[in-house]
């Protein structure tokens, strides 16, 4: 498995009604360092409807970025059961997720 393909497989670990953040995501592929390639990972996404590209967020809770626009991506949050308010994912700590089955791919290499 490649490092595109080991990042969507973490990414859909995220259960419904929880988030990851660019940073967890990196740092379950074994390098923190990697978080803006995770971004680019997530906006290069070939399919939002298999591929929940839209539970990644910032540290912080605020939204980032989504290929579809941030009003699609609200919506599938919305619909996934996460609520945002003034752009950031209301209690972000409570729906925070980064218990991720990994191997460490970075780690590896």
């Amino acid at each position: 498995m490649n490092i595109t393909e080991y990042t969507y497989y973490l990414v859909r670990q995220i259960p419904a009604g929880r988030v990851s953040t660019y940073g967890a995501v990196a740092k379950a592929l074994g390098n923190r360092g990697y978080a803006r390639a995770v971004g680019k990972y997530m906006n290069k996404n070939p399919n939002a409807d298999t591929m929940p590209c839209f539970k990644i967020v910032k540290s912080d809770g605020s939204l980032g970025g989504f290929g579809l626009g941030i009003e699609d991506k609200i919506r599938r949050l919305n619909e996934d059961g996460i609520k945002v308010e003034d752009g950031k994912i209301v209690d972000f700590k409570k729906v925070f997720f980064d218990d991720f089955k990994t191997d460490y791919l970075l780690k590896k290499s």
